[in-house]
């Protein structure tokens, strides 16, 4: 049996893990191929990251930013590279956001391919059109399985037509929990950052500085925290990134600057050293897919506080932490409080995070990942 797996862009760390993992569980009859489009996107190209040697069997289209590559050329390389390697099985990832990877569906679909769609959409994340939503519905029943992160993104696509029994992982939101947790220890050790950083309890967030993730009211209802609760006097948050607003976050941390620490963005195997400083990863985004800082900061035993447009709420916060209402900021002020106000609690907290995260362990995942597979192309 052969699998040819269809991705955007080589960067993407979390997906490689994935891929590696899949590669060597692989059973005895499969021969997998990545096929990836494009080394990065130009939103990331300033997030530093080591080099890393692709432990999978890939293939690289273009040696540059995707939205460099005319969509012509895009869809010829794909369409060329379904037909010459001969696939039985086509995984499709990021399916109806580029044209070469809808036609890639619609292409496999007429030769007659089994067809697998990776989904990460929630029906909350972006504004949807009625023609865009009618094309994914015709997508959907083109296809034989599903792999989803959790249960907004199932819900969407039950919405567009799927059947339950053709999910074949539905917690499919993994990143690299070893080296995660490999790195954040080895800074418990050392206390990394303990001279800068002189608070004992912390709320961090992590990610890009753009309007979207609505970092503005996480500044404010912690500088509204610090001034009316003794309590917060050992808190500090701290933020970790760069982007377009970088310039508005730094003015507003310098009205109340009440022991916000801000770093500059670091690769994402730095990232758990800050969290080793942590207590509490607060995300606030507008809109967020699912949003894989979560998993990261819970795989470091951090509680969570999410806006209820993360596509993560569903599947990660479960008594380990909050989901407050997007935009509102006295909602997430009460969020933040109740990790201040409870110290046993927090602890408490921290610990159910360890616990939910274990489903999501990037080995099991690929395994069921496998299973399916192997069951679709069995399947009639």
């Amino acid at each position: 049996m052969k699998v040819l797996i269809i991705h955007n862009i080589l960067w993407t760390h979390y997906k490689s893990v994935l891929f590696e993992a899949i590669e060597k569980q692989k059973m005895d009859n499969m021969e997998i191929c990545v096929l990836q489009i494009a080394k990065n996107d130009i939103s990331r190209k300033d997030m530093s990251s080591p080099e890393i040697n692709y432990q999978y069997n890939y293939k690289l289209l273009f040696d540059d930013f995707i939205e460099n590559i005319p969509t012509f050329n895009k869809v010829q390389a794909v369409l060329r590279n379904i037909w010459s390697y001969k696939p039985d099985v086509v995984n499709v990832t990021g399916w109806a956001g580029d044209l070469s990877l809808t036609l890639a569906i619609v292409f496999s679909f007429f030769l007659g391919k089994k067809v697998v769609i990776s989904n990460e959409s929630t029906s909350f994340d972006h504004q949807r059109s009625f023609l865009k939503e009618f094309l994914k519905k015709v997508l959907v029943k083109m296809s034989n399985g599903f792999i989803v992160f959790g249960k907004t993104s199932k819900d969407y696509l039950l919405e567009l037509g799927a059947r339950p029994e053709q999910f074949i992982e539905q917690k499919g939101a993994v990143v690299d929990d070893k080296k995660i947790r490999e790195v954040f220890e080895k800074a418990k050790e050392e206390n990394y950052l303990s001279d800068i950083i002189k608070t004992s309890h912390n709320f961090i967030y992590v990610g890009r500085i753009i309007g979207v993730k609505n970092i503005p009211i996480l500044v404010k209802a912690f500088q509204n925290i610090k001034s009316k609760i003794v309590e917060a006097e050992n808190w500090g948050l701290i933020i970790l990134g760069n982007g377009l607003l970088d310039e508005e976050i730094e003015k507003l941390i310098e009205v109340q600057n009440n022991l916000i620490y801000k770093f500059n963005a670091v690769d994402w195997q730095s990232v758990p050293k800050y969290f080793s400083q942590s207590d509490c990863l607060v995300l606030p985004s507008n809109s967020e897919p699912w949003g894989l800082v979560v998993n990261e900061a819970m795989i470091c035993g951090l509680g969570v506080i999410v806006s209820d447009s993360c596509g993560c709420k569903d599947d990660l916060v479960q008594g380990n932490g909050f989901v407050f209402k997007t935009g509102d900021q006295n909602s997430l002020e009460n969020a933040m409080k109740s990790f201040v106000m409870d110290k046993p609690k927090l602890e408490i907290m921290k610990s159910k995070s360890l616990d939910i995260i274990k489903d999501f362990k990037v080995d099991e995942v690929a395994k069921r990942i496998i299973n399916g597979i192997q069951r679709i192309y069995q399947s009639a």
